[in-house]
């Protein structure tokens, strides 16, 4: 599936949990915190893509961690003190880091799969601990990577759930191909779907 696609998707997926799931009752009492909820339902439709440096969301996240890195490094060799500041949260960092790096070998693998879900999960437990991440930002991150699951579980590709443990790719009983027609019209209607919802509930 496209980029424009999973986020539609993933945007359904947030408005779908944000009506269905009663611990995500934030959208009378913190209209702001359903908003970020929502932002981060919409980064993690993309996240799993941070395996493929040449679609959407892989280019921004590799420039990112770069540009991280490089300040970072910048920091030791110019303001040593400052960096020591800050040591335990970027142990954490590097710590949380490294697995999805070592892991991230080739599109729809390991980011595609339950086992990324899992990590994403205990990852989001560690970040809620050591930063205090709210829990719903944290859940809405779990949302959109399951949405982007789904929306390529869709597709005639599929994805490799059990991966590592099998390789092959699993997908739904009726497919579509990556960018086709079928794929739009379902998106088209899904925005539509989105904006009748949405339009209902708050008016």
């Amino acid at each position: 599936m496209m980029a424009p696609g999973h986020q539609v998707v993933g945007f359904t997926f947030g408005v779908g949990a944000l009506t269905l799931i009663p611990a995500f009752e934030v959208v009378s009492e913190r209209p702001f915190q359903m908003v970020l909820f929502l932002v981060f339902v919409l980064i993690g439709s993309l996240l799993p893509d941070i395996d493929t440096p040449t679609s959407t969301f892989g280019q921004k996240f590799w420039r990112g961690l770069l540009t991280v890195f490089t300040l970072a490094f910048l920091c030791y060799l110019f303001f040593p003190s400052y960096l020591n500041t800050y040591r335990e949260e970027l142990k954490i960092f590097v710590m949380m880091l490294l697995p999805v790096l070592i892991m991230i070998r080739g599109h729809r693998k390991m980011t595609h799969s339950l086992l990324f879900v899992g990590l994403l999960i205990v990852y989001s437990a560690v970040l809620e601990q050591a930063f205090q991440v709210p829990r719903v930002l944290a859940a809405g991150l779990v949302i959109g990577v399951i949405s982007h699951l789904f929306g390529d579980y869709l597709t005639k590709k599929g994805i490799p759930l059990f991966y590592p443990f099998s390789k092959k790719h699993q997908q739904f009983l009726i497919t579509f191909r990556t960018g086709s027609p079928s794929e739009k019209m379902i998106v088209y209607s899904l925005v539509l779907w989105n904006v009748w919802f949405l339009t209902s509930t708050i008016f």
